[in-house]
């Protein structure tokens, strides 16, 4: 009988991340899907947080979506039926990802209306926001927090802000807010803020990549398109990448 990742890591907990050998290097290999990094042996944070990525999906409770591989984890990828309480929360989590998909896809197209309309859109430092009841509102007079938070209520998103959209906002309220997530994981309709908190410029992310593409509206000449490389040239460091969507 061919051995499998089950029997290789039957009696394996893996709560120490520098726990090596070949039964490491065998459960790495059973998380291909979720992106474990090389197959080295080597229980780093990349095993971890596939780990973590695959107990979400394979519908473990959240408070359960950890990075320890016991016996039990490593069953169901091999195969193992899930309980049917994990397949409600399969779907569940299913239909919650397709429906942030249709938010950013909404949250990347306010943004490019902005582009597209540059002309009647005017930089302005005032409160209440203009337009957060009335969808693409034109003339428009905001600033680049407050065309980010337009740009979420329009498509029906949460308050980035945390605010209810009560008119309120600008970049400490976003960074208070939203979760602090690492450059690679940029999705489009995440925002970036430049400066230390309170923060100094916000950007809504259009396309990721090494070089994310963003919508900028921090001066009278906005919002316009701009690489996030160039826009940082011009912008305080350090810049953190936000996401308040599932």
């Amino acid at each position: 009988m061919p051995d499998t990742a089950t029997t290789q890591v039957r009696t394996l907990h893996l709560t120490n991340p520098l726990l090596t050998g070949p039964d490491v290097k065998a459960l790495q290999k059973a998380l291909a899907p979720y992106k474990p990094g090389p197959a080295d042996g080597e229980y780093g944070p990349l095993t971890g947080a596939a780990v973590h990525r695959a107990k979400w999906t394979l519908g473990y409770p959240q408070s359960q979506c950890n990075e320890v591989a016991d016996a039990k984890f490593v069953g169901y990828l091999d195969g193992t039926p899930v309980p049917a309480s994990f397949v409600a929360r399969q779907k569940a989590r299913k239909k919650e990802a397709a429906g942030s998909l249709t938010v950013r896809k909404k949250i990347v197209a306010n943004a490019q209306w902005g582009i597209a309309h540059e002309p009647q859109i005017h930089y302005e430092q005032s409160r209440p926001i203009d337009g957060i009841h009335r969808r693409r509102k034109l003339p428009l007079n905001t600033d680049c927090s407050g065309f980010a938070t337009l740009c979420y209520a329009w498509a029906g998103a949460d308050d980035p802000n945390g605010l209810g959209y009560s008119g309120q906002g600008y970049t400490g309220t976003l960074l208070q807010h939203m979760k602090a997530i690492s450059a690679s994981a940029v999705q489009p309709g995440d925002l970036v803020v430049w400066g230390p908190s309170p923060g100094h410029h916000v950007a809504i992310v259009l396309q990721a990549g090494s070089d994310p593409l963003l919508c900028s509206h921090g001066q009278e000449k906005g919002p316009i398109e701009i690489r996030f490389s160039v826009e940082s040239e011009y912008q305080p460091s350090p810049a953190t990448w936000l996401r308040s969507l599932p």
